[in-house]
């Protein structure tokens, strides 16, 4: 570890200082006085008038969108930008090319050499029915004074939070009490190669220093400016494999597909896990419908009564079985035909046992079938440490009538599963108090962030670093 960061600290030597950069990371800094109270979007008053265009974060923010990280755009440039804000700001950081990808390393010492990292990743999801945008989705373009489109959510807001808040510590010039990495990765949409996976598998010395991770995953559901109805910290996720299933002919591949799809998910073989039971316990009381605070009252009973099962919301209902998803058939590179099976399983379940339940092998009789792992973990991270106790006390303390506690993946993976894998606990965590209505378009057309919300949020996240390694 102690021979990495060197070469760390060393390839700073080379860095200059970028004047406009450098007074952007130095004047959000020093705004971060006026943000320490806490906020609260219901206070309209507060933010009337405010030309956000011209703040510093939504400044950076803009600058960093319009990088094209896409997998048809430059992620090393936008790795190159990361380094350029972190140099700027006097803080030690290494960009590590890995073939046409990058991975941004930016470390601030404390007293306790124990890391927490605050990881985030470089590329975006592809410019899905890029057409139906008012605005191209990388132009950044600012639709008023108080709203953002652009591809921001996954994640480009929250990296830009990170790196104010990495800032804000290193402008401070006071010892930190537990050392802090910015780590920044590419590949996260398509499986981390070169990203995540490859810093875990090369740089055994970070993971055996490291004390927890703090990267995205989280939710935050808002009713209305200054109503937040649940703030959930992710602590565990499905695990995702790949089966792949080969023949010679096609049409037994797409019988199978056909089958598989027409049949839905399973409905039997449901059961309730402990990470499962310790999220609903924290999220019923926070639903709006009577009947669904009623049924998830008492989830054990789900699992028994298909009557109440299905009256849950397909994503609730995931967090009770293991499912599989078929795509489509395609040429093998080898010949024959190919058809990939996603396996989306409960924490805890073994993949072989339940690719047997819901793909049994006398249906694929014929066929080649080969599961593979990728090494994501098959556990959660534990609810006891300090990080989702420190992220629940800042929360409470900007937000006190808010619902804050831990949250199921049941439909998305992140980084957060190689970490875990690794040993590391791993949180997800978003700071943006945004509106539902803004929540339902990320990943689309029109995606958008509230500029409010936005600027809220990084000072949220600021407060919560500090209180964690400050």
């Amino acid at each position: 570890m102690e021979i990495f960061f060197q070469q760390v600290v060393s390839g700073l030597a080379t860095g200059g200082i970028y004047g406009s950069l450098a007074l952007a990371l130095a004047a959000t800094a020093a705004g971060f006085a006026y943000l320490r109270r806490p906020l609260s979007l219901g206070a309209a008053g507060l933010w009337r008038g405010v030309d956000y265009a011209a703040l510093p974060e939504v400044r950076l923010l803009r600058e960093y969108v319009r990088i094209n990280t896409s997998d048809t755009g430059d992620q090393v440039a936008g790795a190159r930008f990361l380094h350029r804000q972190l140099t700027a700001a006097g803080i030690p950081a290494m960009l590590e090319l890995v073939g046409d990808r990058a991975n941004v390393y930016a470390l601030l010492e404390g007293q306790d050499p124990h890391l927490l990292i605050l990881h985030n990743h470089i590329d975006t999801e592809p410019e899905f029915h890029s057409e139906r945008w008012l605005f191209p989705p990388f132009s950044a373009h600012c639709r008023s004074r108080r709203d953002y489109v652009g591809c921001t959510f996954d994640m480009k807001s929250t990296t830009v939070a990170q790196l104010l808040a990495m800032a804000a510590l290193k402008k401070r010039g006071r010892p930190l009490r537990r050392s802090v990495l910015f780590l920044a990765t590419n590949g996260e949409e398509s499986g981390s190669e070169l990203g995540a996976r490859w810093v875990i598998a090369r740089h055994p010395e970070l993971v055996r220093r490291t004390w927890a991770v703090l990267t995205e995953g989280g939710s935050v559901e808002v009713r209305q400016p200054g109503d937040v109805k649940y703030w959930g910290t992710e602590f565990v996720q499905k695990r995702y494999l790949d089966v792949w299933v080969c023949g010679a002919a096609r049409e037994p591949l797409e019988e199978l597909a056909r089958e598989l799809r027409a049949r839905g998910q399973p409905e039997e073989h449901l059961r309730l896990t402990p990470e499962v039971a310790r999220f609903l316990r924290a999220y019923a009381p926070s639903r709006d419908r009577v009947e669904l605070r009623r049924l998830l009252a008492e989830p054990e009973a789900l699992t028994r009564d298909l009557v109440a099962f299905r009256r849950l919301p397909n994503f609730l209902q995931a967090m009770l079985r293991d499912e599989v998803a078929p795509f489509s058939v395609r040429a093998a590179p080898g010949g024959g035909w190919q058809l990939l099976l996603k396996l989306h399983l409960l924490p805890g379940s073994d993949p072989a046992t339940a690719l047997e339940k819901l793909v049994p092998r006398w249906r694929t009789w014929g066929l080649r079938v080969q599961l593979y792992d990728n090494g994501a973990a098959a556990h959660g991270s534990p609810l006891d440490h300090a990080v989702p106790r420190a992220i629940e006390e800042t929360v409470r303390a900007a937000y006190p009538r808010a619902a804050v506690g831990p949250l199921f993946l049941p439909r998305t993976a992140t980084d957060a599963r190689f970490f875990r894998a690794a040993g590391i606990p791993s949180y997800g965590f978003s700071p943006f108090p945004t509106m539902v209505t803004d929540t339902l378009v990320v990943g689309g057309g029109n995606e958008r962030i509230s500029l409010p919300a936005y600027v809220e949020g990084v000072a949220l996240y600021r407060r919560l670093v500090e209180r964690l390694v400050g």
